[in-house]
């Protein structure tokens, strides 16, 4: 049966209760427990008990007809005065369980004014949660409580169930004040556990208690949280794939947490904290581990459990990954739902697969289509790994076999010969590694490779630099075994191996290994200018001269002593050599068990530590002290000031160590809008940080990534431990990107999908471009999806017609303004069209797998649509196919279908019979007439099976004389016509033999022979030249006779000679005349006049460039305090080391009058070294005075040679000779000459 206080209750809630006629169980409390908001009024105790039906006594609190968004007013106020009749109500509510109701003042008439609004709330507290006090102590509260809220409160209490019922009477704060105080002083404190998930501790109590506190003070509770090594596992009998799978379940361990104080406190307080935990689980990550058999497989297997939760992320790592996970996230239910898909689907792929085992040769492993197998047959072949010897097929049973059998195909295509390398150079092993690294690295390998088709590996640097490793195997790879190109390979890679001798390079051994890295900033440059490659292998340098290529023409060009590059090559890593005089060694004295802290995780420390120095400056070596291993030492090799700072830090790392371990920690604050890109997909960013810096960094639990925009002031904790430098060098870093990204904002465009590529340009150029010019970022939906791929990134495009910009602000906003005006162009010019193929062009037009249609959208950047009707199509003989995109693309498009249209129906074929004599005039060298035949006829741009097929000549030695060109009409008739016309042109030709000066033939080769080719081209012949060691001066001309006349005339304009005057000067006094190469600026300078020598350019260079004579040894002094001496030798005219007397021409090429009177100087010249019959050495104690002799821009020394008509040669300070003047003429000029020097020198 309801009590009297459960009815009133009941009533107030709008609740039914069965009604008992028997109400004596129910009364009321003494007429004091009822306490008014001014006046307690007394009831005497023989007032009769009333009925459970009388209104007046229990009424409907609340009850009556609710208006929508506005209180029910209550008429009067709630005590035993109230007679009317009461509704039979329900079961008794719950303790605690209140209703409110708004109550409003009476009104006098219609024109009273309404008092303020107040509202009634009731609510029950059970016997036993209340606290024991008698009656007057009480009241005394419930008193103390009405004043302080200015509140009416009145109470009925249960005889039977001792249940007491509130009606509290007051302004909607006062009320809720009023209760917060009855329940507080008048029940019982309670304590209420529950548990949350272990991970959101730290969210619950926020930063500094931020979140918790505010739960506490609100609702007067005490709460306790149990700590994170108090974690329990929901399910302690999971088994150890379980537990794995569930890391990062961030709700799979969980803490008590106690709430003690009032009822209506703990409760609030423990909803408070429930709903920040439904919050924060409303998302899971899963991880579902896949075992390396499975991995392969996996993707294709879980493409339709992808497809169905496309709302999740789901992430399945690739057979060549090293991740054995795949990880889910998203929406707490479908994510557990998926994962089990997924385990389900693994599972039963895993019972399918099978492994067999195959002995396939090791060499033969290169060959096998492993990816091509993969993607065609599922199934995996895996390679060996020592010490397995056979190769493994793993896929589904009755997939293996098809597997195998092409594997078998594939490989058997193959052929592998091996030249062993070491053999070559009489077994000089060390120069044969060199030039096998050289050979690869110039790329001679490669050119072999594609001449002949094949394939040419050497080992690597790493091998060939392993003093070990005594052969060099160089595979040749060929396909279809075809021995004659293998043959041809082979041939030529020992032809280039022995052609460069050890005496061709040079061998550098004494550059410290610290220093090798140095190398190529080094010497790179001056290399190239000299024409020099090198090689490093090991602690060796290798350097090679140019080598010229060989070629069919031939060009008359100096060659250079490839020595003088190497020895400057040489001189310039001497830096490198004065450089080894700064470098130092430091061991340090450090327990083995220590140097795992220098190194920090995954070497981390060490590699911050090396990094804070110039790089490539410092090597460190653990457990090392230089000469081997040592376990307690450490070495410190490099740049001596360096050394010296990295040998300072790594002290402080000790130190640091010493005093806070590995977990030295420090906390941050970052702008809570930047954690998203700080923390990264799926934690990449932040992943990538922990382990660049080797430290563990966590992000306080109140940044939540989804509230980035909410509060841009907000601040976010991070927290990082870990040795102390790693800690302070990723703070740092931290700190830096949380500046640069705190400007960068996100701009989402709408752009149709449609106008896309066009806005990206072929190869992204258009989006790259904008891309650099403003640094920021432009990103398009993921090609052929609606939606993209990437939608967990904050700036991701969130459906197929939305485009993003980010960066700075300033830089998106200028980027969205160009984009736009962008993509306005192109709006403005997207147009359609409709074209009609005939059904036989149809194929053609959409090619195989649509790849001719597909090409010509990519080129053209128009959008096709086939409109397919077979009915429509029977009958009119065309498909139509709907083009769409700017004007200029459509057209282009246009032109391109109606070429293939135009080409189906004017296909034809023709033979034409040729002799074969001429079907080598019809091909040329390297098939180059048949592409100019081709490309003259509009043939040359024409994809590669059609191309061919337009002129196809018979093999030699086949005995046909068919020709035949198949392809477009237009195209076909003109190939056949040149045919024809060439045939014509060779059956008329003649040959005739014209005689040039062998010293001319340059005159019409050119460098690389172009001036020969360029008249072959202008006058349709050919032209054979001897080479130039060939005596013969015949010049071979064949061609139409006409043609060859004309050819003749252009070559007789070419090689006419254009010098005014020509000098022939005897080899002995070229030297003299030419004062050493120094006339030819003075006849260029003071006549304009140019001197050409022909054909003996190199020897007149050889001649002008020969050092003096060594002097006799009357001529050195034999006393020290002797400073100078004159000394004159009568001998026979010097020949200058040659054997036999030659004549070198000196052809001077200027104007008449300037020619004629350097010709007079030469002449002069000559005569003067005719008559020379002495030979005169002044040497000087001290040779630096002998600038005295030479004068300001060599006036002085001119000035005697005029004067004394001798030729004087002064030395370079590092010339041999240095101390001595050298000087020819007469004995009697000789004598005149050492006057003026000696007079120079006072």
């Amino acid at each position: 049966m309801p009590t009297p206080a459960e009815i009133i209750a009941a009533r107030h809630n709008n609740e039914n209760l069965p009604v008992s006629s028997n109400t004596n169980e129910d009364s009321y409390f003494s007429d004091n427990e009822v306490v008014g908001n001014e006046s307690t009024t007394s009831t005497k105790a023989s007032t009769p008990t009333p009925s459970l039906a009388d209104e007046s006594a229990f009424p409907a609190l609340g009850g009556g007809k609710k208006s929508s968004g506005t209180a029910t007013p209550v008429v009067g106020s709630w005590g035993p005065s109230m007679k009317a009749p009461v509704t039979p109500v329900k079961a008794a509510s719950p303790a605690l369980k209140s209703k409110s109701t708004n109550t409003s003042g009476s009104t006098n008439g219609a024109s009273g004014k309404p008092k303020l609004s107040n509202i009634q709330e009731a609510f029950s507290l059970d016997a036993e949660d209340q606290i024991k006090i008698d009656n007057k102590d009480f009241f005394k509260i419930l008193t103390s409580i009405k004043t302080e809220t200015n509140t009416t409160i009145e109470c009925t209490t249960s005889q039977h169930t001792k249940k007491r019922t509130y009606l509290i009477t007051g302004k909607p704060e006062d009320v809720s004040q009023a209760k917060r105080l009855v329940i507080k002083q008048l029940t019982k404190p309670v304590k209420s556990t529950f548990t949350v998930p272990a991970k959101l501790r730290s969210r619950i109590i926020g930063p500094q208690g931020k979140t918790l506190k505010p739960i506490i003070q609100a609702n007067e509770v005490r709460i306790d949280i149990g700590n994170l090594d108090e974690v329990e596992v929901e399910d302690e009998v999971e088994d150890e794939e379980d537990e794995e799978e569930d890391e990062d379940d961030l709700f799979s361990k969980t803490i008590k947490i106690t709430i003690e104080g009032d009822a209506e406190g703990c409760k609030r307080a423990k909803s408070q904290i429930l709903a920040i935990v439904k919050e924060e689980t409303k998302n899971l990550t899963a991880k579902i581990k896949v075992s390396d058999i499975v991995k392969p497989f996996a993707i294709g297997q879980l493409k339709s459990i992808v497809e169905k939760y496309n709302t999740l992320d789901i992430s399945i790592p690739e057979y060549k990954s090293s991740g054995n996970n795949i990880l889910v996230y998203g929406e707490r239910e479908l994510t557990i739902q998926a994962k089990q898909e997924i385990k389900t689907s693994l599972e039963s792929l895993s019972e399918k697969i099978i492994v067999e085992e195959v002995a396939i040769p090791v060499i033969k492993h290169q060959f096998l289509p492993i990816d091509k197998i993969l993607e065609e047959d599922n199934v995996l072949i895996k390679l060996p790994i020592e010490p397995e010897t056979n190769v493994k097929f793993i896929g589904e049973k009755k997939k293996i076999t098809q597997a195998k059998e092409k594997a078998r195909q594939t490989s058997s295509q193959f052929k592998v010969e091996i030249l062993d390398m070491s053999k070559a150079h009489k077994g000089n092993l060390k120069h044969v590694k060199a030039v096998a690294a050289f050979l690869d690295k110039n790329g001679t390998f490669k050119t072999i490779s594609n001449e002949n088709d094949l394939v040419v590996k050497v080992p690597e640097i790493k091998t060939l630099s392993d003093d070990e490793v005594s052969s060099i195997p160089i595979e040749i790879v060929s396909k279809n075994g075809e021995p004659e190109k293998t043959l041809k390979a082979r041939k030529s890679i020992v032809q280039v191996v022995n052609k460069i001798t050890p005496d061709q390079t040079k061998v550098i051994e004494d550059i410290d290994e610290f220093l090798l890295a140095k190398v190529p900033e080094t010497i790179n440059e001056i290399a190239k200018i000299n024409n020099v490659d090198y090689v490093i292998l090991g602690k060796t340098i290798t350097l090679f001269g140019e080598e010229k290529a060989e070629t069919d023409d031939f060009d008359f060009v100096e060659t250079t002593d490839t020595s003088i590059g190497l020895s400057k090559v040489d001189e310039a890593l001497n830096k490198l050599r004065e450089l080894s005089s700064t470098l130092e060694s430091v061991v340090l004295s450090v327990p083995s068990k220590d140097q795992a802290d220098i190194s920090g995780p995954k070497g981390t420390t060490l590699k911050s530590i090396l990094n804070s120095v110039e790089p490539n400056s410092v090597v460190v070596k653990l457990h090392s002290n230089g000469t081997g291993k040592s376990d307690n030492e450490i070495l410190i090799h490099g740049v001596k000031s360096e050394v010296g700072k990295v040998k300072k830090d790594i002290e402080s790392v000790l130190a640091d160590v010493k005093e806070h371990g590995n977990a030295y920690s420090s906390v941050i604050e970052v702008p809570t809008h930047v954690l998203s890109r700080l923390i990264g997909k799926a934690g990449a960013n932040l992943n990538a940080l922990r382990d660049e810096h080797g430290v563990k960094i966590d992000v306080s639990d109140d940044g939540k990534p989804e509230d980035n925009n909410k509060d841009k002031n907000a601040k976010t904790n991070l927290s990082i431990v870990g040795i102390k430098r790693n800690v302070e060098e990723s703070k740092a870093k931290i700190i830096q990107l949380a500046k640069r990204w705190a400007d960068e904002t996100t701009s989402r465009l709408k752009i149709e999908n449609q106008y896309h590529r066009k806005l990206i340009g072929q190869s992204g150029v258009y989006i790259n471009r904008l891309q650099d010019k403003y640094n920021v970022k432009i990103r398009f939906p993921s090609a052929g999806t609606s939606t993209p791929t990437d939608n967990n990134s904050s700036d991701s495009p969130k459906h197929k017609d939305e485009v993003t910009i980010r960066g700075a602000s300033k830089n998106v906003a200028k980027a969205e303004e160009e984009l736009l005006d962008l993509y306005n162009y192109e709006k403005e010019n997207g147009f359609q069209q409709t074209i009609k193929i005939p059904i036989k062009a149809i194929a053609r037009v959409i090619g195989k797998a649509g790849e001719t249609i597909n090409d010509i959208a990519a080129d053209t950047g128009i959008e096709y649509q086939f409109k397919r009707d077979n009915e429509s199509e029977e009958k009119t003989g065309f498909a139509e196919v709907e083009l769409t995109g700017s004007r200029t693309a459509l057209k282009q498009a246009n032109k391109k279908i109606q070429e293939i249209i135009e080409e189906i129906e004017n296909f034809i074929s023709v033979t034409i019979n040729v002799d074969p004599k001429y079907h080598r005039d019809l091909i040329g060298q390297g098939g180059s007439v048949m592409k100019q035949i081709i490309a003259k006829a509009g043939g040359d741009d024409l994809p590669r099976n059609r191309y061919f097929r337009l002129l196809n000549i018979p093999n030699e030695g086949t005995g046909s004389d068919e020709v035949t060109s198949q392809g477009d009409k237009s195209i076909v008739d003109k190939i056949v016509a040149e045919v024809k016309r060439i045939v014509a042109q060779k059956e008329s030709e003649v040959s005739e033999e014209f005689e040039l000066l062998k010293e001319k033939h340059r005159l019409i080769v050119g460098s690389n022979g172009h001036i020969r080719h360029s008249l072959q081209d202008e006058f349709g012949v050919s032209i054979d030249i001897p080479r130039p060691n060939d005596e013969s001066s015949i010049i071979k001309l064949s061609g139409l006779p006409e043609n060859i006349e004309k050819v003749k005339a252009k070559i007789t304009e070419l090689t006419k000679d254009d010098w005014n005057e020509s000098i022939d000067i005897p080899s002995k006094y070229h030297s003299l005349v030419s004062e050493r190469g120094a006339i030819f600026k003075k006849l260029k300078t003071d006549y304009n006049v140019d001197v050409q020598h022909g054909l003996f350019t190199r020897q007149a260079a050889k001649l002008s460039n020969s050092s003096i004579p060594t002097p006799p040894e009357s001529a050195i002094p034999t006393d020290d305090n002797i400073t100078t001496l004159f000394t004159i030798v009568n001998s026979e005219e010097e020949s200058n080391g040659e054997k036999e007397e030659s004549l070198i021409p000196w052809r001077l090429k200027g104007s008449t009058e300037d020619t004629a009177k350097a010709a007079k100087l030469i002449e002069q010249r000559l005569e003067n070294a005719k008559a020379a019959n002495a030979t005169g050495w002044y040497y000087s104690k001290n040779p630096s005075t002998f600038s005295k002799v030479v004068g300001p821009q060599g006036s002085k020394i001119s000035q005697i040679r005029n004067k004394t008509n001798t030729f004087i040669t002064v030395p370079r300070a590092q010339d041999k000779n240095s101390n001595f003047i050298y000087l020819i003429g007469t004995e009697e000029n000789l004598n005149a000459a050492k006057k003026e020097i000696d007079a120079a020198l006072k």
